[in-house]
């Protein structure tokens, strides 16, 4: 993904894992929400690319930000190692529920 911002466009059914994330080119890309995990007490969120992409069977990760009355933004997590640290901390904590190869 982008370094750019992603903003939350549409969530399809509540019930589902399933978002909307509006990319900088204003092309909205489907993800299936895996699993929020916090470091230094910030939430972010894992997204699987549900249409083909650029990060051929990668995750995206975006920093969860709260703007109140129910409302979400995401922004682009671009520190590589800040990246690392935060899906080595998804793995460590789901190595029972997905294969991590």
């Amino acid at each position: 993904m982008s370094d750019e911002i992603l903003e939350q466009n549409a969530l399809e059914d509540p019930d589902d894992d399933l978002i909307v994330l509006e990319d900088e080119n204003g092309e909205c890309i489907r993800f299936q929400f895996l699993e929020m995990v916090r470091t230094d007490d910030k939430p972010y969120a894992v997204l699987m690319p549900l249409e083909d992409s650029d990060d051929e069977g990668g995750v995206v990760i975006v920093e969860i930000v709260d703007l109140g009355k129910d409302s979400e933004h995401y922004d682009a997590v671009t520190d590589e190692v800040l990246l690392d640290r935060i899906f080595e901390q998804f793995r460590e904590e789901n190595k029972d529920k997905y294969d991590f190869e």
